[in-house]
């Protein structure tokens, strides 16, 4: 017995006529079934087209990964997100599927009814003109596992930057298939923007007179921006005395999206300075106000906090105006930003 055709294991047996009188009848039609399931193309059961609904299931691709939160920051004219639906089941669907999406404000009030619970700040819808969605309707194709994408598109500065928006979007109907309950509501939220002390490396602190004693960082204009409330910048008492106005500039190498400054006294002398002035700038060179008469307590020894009107800065000055003794220090000096 010889074989025709080594690279083709569905070719049967070339037998001869001796051969065929060693084998008995059901031995051959044993062999005859063999070789015809081996070389028989079956179709594995996952791969094959489908119109049953039992065990499918339709869900949001996305929803898996919870909560998906929006880039708001740094602030771009519009800005957008994708979403889609997705198909689980022993084989393929057979028809394309429409899977129907809409707002689901049940949602958004469950949510809400459990961040008030635990004294949590309730999301806010998303402002009317604040997004645009350009499909609510997607079609996952025939033999296909996932569905055309709809696109959220938003306007990052059309949000209330304080406050936490939600959308929740559920998927309402998907041409008769069931939904997977757990993973059929999509929830995006546009988040508030949190401001957060920057890093001061690199940058250069000038002022208008400093005392330096020879000590690191002590009586410098750099001491404000150690993170150390020990070390202080120190007006120049020695040898020439300064009076008021005192000033310290900052430049921040880059530009930042600053909304407030803080301030540490000097924490072993309440005599501080009590008015002040702030500006800023994006050249070093063209200065505009940030707050004008402003007032600072040297006997509080605490972080003291100065919102500004939210805008990109690369320079800030603090002009020193008044305080309990001609003289001036300060311990730390702090920028916020998004």
């Amino acid at each position: 017995m010889k074989w025709i055709g080594t690279n083709n294991w569905c070719n049967f047996p070339d037998i001869n006529h001796n051969d065929m009188k060693n084998f008995r009848p059901y031995t051959w039609l044993l062999i005859t079934i063999i070789f015809a399931s081996a070389c028989d193309r079956i179709t594995p059961p996952y791969e094959s087209l489908t119109d049953s609904r039992e065990g499918a299931s339709i869900f949001v691709a996305k929803a898996n990964g919870g909560i998906q939160n929006l880039a708001i920051f740094p602030y771009e004219p519009e800005r957008t997100f994708r979403f889609n639906a997705g198909f689980g089941a022993v084989g393929l669907p057979a028809n394309p599927i429409e899977v129907t999406f809409s707002e689901d404000t049940h949602a958004f009030d469950s949510l809400n009814a459990i961040r008030i619970a635990n004294n949590q700040q309730p999301y806010l819808r998303f402002p009317d003109d604040a997004y645009r969605i350009d499909q609510l309707k997607l079609v996952i194709p025939k033999g296909g596992l996932s569905s055309d994408f709809a696109t959220l598109t938003y306007f990052p500065e059309n949000f209330d930057a304080e406050n936490d928006h939600l959308l929740a979007l559920t998927i309402t109907n998907a041409s008769g298939y069931p939904i997977t309950s757990l993973a059929k509501t999509l929830l995006v939220v546009a988040p508030k923007l949190e401001p957060k002390p920057l890093a001061t490396r690199g940058w250069v602190a000038t002022a208008s007179s400093q005392q330096d004693n020879g000590w690191e960082d002590t009586g410098l204009a750099s001491a404000v921006l150690d993170g150390n409330l020990s070390t202080i910048w120190h007006a120049q008492y020695d040898p020439v005395s300064t009076t008021f106005p005192h000033w310290l500039s900052f430049d921040m190498v880059s530009e930042h999206f600053v909304t407030k400054i803080a301030m540490a006294p000097r924490q072993n002398n309440p005599r501080g300075f009590t008015k002040f002035r702030l500006e800023g700038s994006l050249d070093g060179s063209n200065w505009f106000s940030l707050g004008e008469d402003l007032r600072f307590d040297p006997a509080n020894l605490a972080y003291q906090e100065y919102p500004i009107e939210p805008q990109q800065l690369k320079h800030i000055r603090l002009t020193m105006l008044e305080g309990l003794q001609d003289l001036s220090f300060l311990a730390e000096f702090v920028v916020y930003a998004y």
